[in-house]
């Protein structure tokens, strides 16, 4: 059948507005399938992510990772080195134990009037008496150094022995230096080899009635010189006349004990009760906090002073032991060896028992 103009026309409008509609409708579900917005794409598809874009989220979360990381973590995954351990073979060093005196000791001035100058003799004497320490001159200001061969001597006679040596100085201190220089030179006898040596040192700083410069400044530069050069565990035993009500004002004994490891007063009662001047002296150098090892009047104090009466020792040697025992001292000693009577020996052995040393 022939269609008229004007129904081909109209049949031409109606294809044409149907093939667009179609057209609109396949790039509608084309674009549809590939927009992300469009539909949400399944949780399980990595393939719909861009590499880029994953690639930025994995830089972002490794960055907040390292943000969030605390100090502890960070620590803990280093790994710590195992300490070196000391082969058991070898002994660590040890430090040389400073030395402290103990028991009952004997002061030695005039070596050739001490047992006939026999280091051998002396320390068998020392050893039945029950002494742990000669305390041996080894010179002064007026005649220098004069230990050369007393104490060489005497400390190769200690040996095998529990008799301790002490080197004992007179210092002036009109050179301070010069005097500390002097001590330390004794006390590093004997270091040389593993025999003996001496343990301590114990200057005698008098008064200026026996010729001391005793100034604070003097002692003071003294003791801390001789600190200084002294072999490492020698202790310095500073000998000082016994605190009279007197003597407290004028006498350095604070400086004193400032630079000293022990304080031994030189108790000596002349005609004074030995039990008072020893326990003031033991009480008075007890403030400072250093150890208090008093030295005893052995012998009779008419030599010195020919106006007193004579000393009674065989009842005053053992007051004065018997109250530094009362007040718990350590160590005690008599001066001197060349001087002290028969009743100081004994007295000295009998109270042996008062001050136990220990074997050193």
């Amino acid at each position: 059948m022939r269609l008229d103009p004007l129904a081909r026309l109209l049949a031409l409008l109606a294809v044409a507005v149907f093939g667009a509609a179609t057209l609109t409708v396949t790039a509608s579900d084309s674009s549809s399938a590939v927009s992300p917005t469009a539909v949400a794409a399944p949780a399980q598809a990595p393939t719909a992510v861009h590499p880029q874009a994953r690639q930025r989220r994995m830089v972002v979360r490794t960055e907040r990772a390292a943000v969030r990381r605390t100090p502890q973590r960070v620590v803990a995954t280093h790994t710590v080195a195992p300490r070196r351990t000391k082969p058991a073979g070898k002994a660590a060093h040890k430090r040389p134990t400073s030395y402290l005196p103990q028991g009952t000791g004997m002061w030695i001035y005039q070596w050739h009037r001490t047992s006939g100058g026999s280091a051998k003799r002396i320390v068998t004497r020392a050893e039945h008496v029950g002494l742990s320490t000669l305390y041996l001159r080894t010179g002064s200001s007026w005649d220098g150094f004069t230990g050369q061969r007393t104490l060489p001597a005497l400390l190769r006679a200690t040996r095998g022995t529990d008799v301790t040596v002490v080197a004992w100085d007179f210092p002036r201190l009109r050179h301070p230096v010069r005097d500390a220089r002097r001590l330390a030179h004794a006390a590093r006898c004997g270091r040389s080899h593993d025999g003996p040596h001496v343990a301590a040192v114990a200057p005698d700083i008098e008064t200026p009635a026996e010729g001391t410069f005793n100034a604070a400044w003097r002692v003071r530069l003294y003791l801390r010189t001789l600190n200084k050069r002294l072999p490492r565990g020698v202790t310095i035993l500073s000998t000082v006349p016994w605190p009279s009500s007197y003597r407290r004002a004028d006498y350095p004994y604070r400086t004193v004990a400032a630079h000293s490891d022990v304080l031994v007063p030189m108790a000596y009662w002349y005609n004074n009760p030995p039990g008072l001047v020893t326990a003031r002296s033991i009480h008075y150098l007890r403030q400072f906090r250093k150890p208090v090892a008093p030295v005893g009047q052995g012998y009779d104090g008419k030599l010195d002073v020919p106006s007193l009466r004579h000393n009674h020792l065989g009842r005053e040697v053992p007051v004065f032991l018997r109250t530094a025992a009362r007040a718990h001292v350590r160590a005690v000693s008599i001066w001197s060896w060349q001087s002290s009577e028969s009743a100081t020996w004994n007295a000295l052995r009998r109270a042996h028992h008062l001050f136990p040393a220990r074997s050193r």
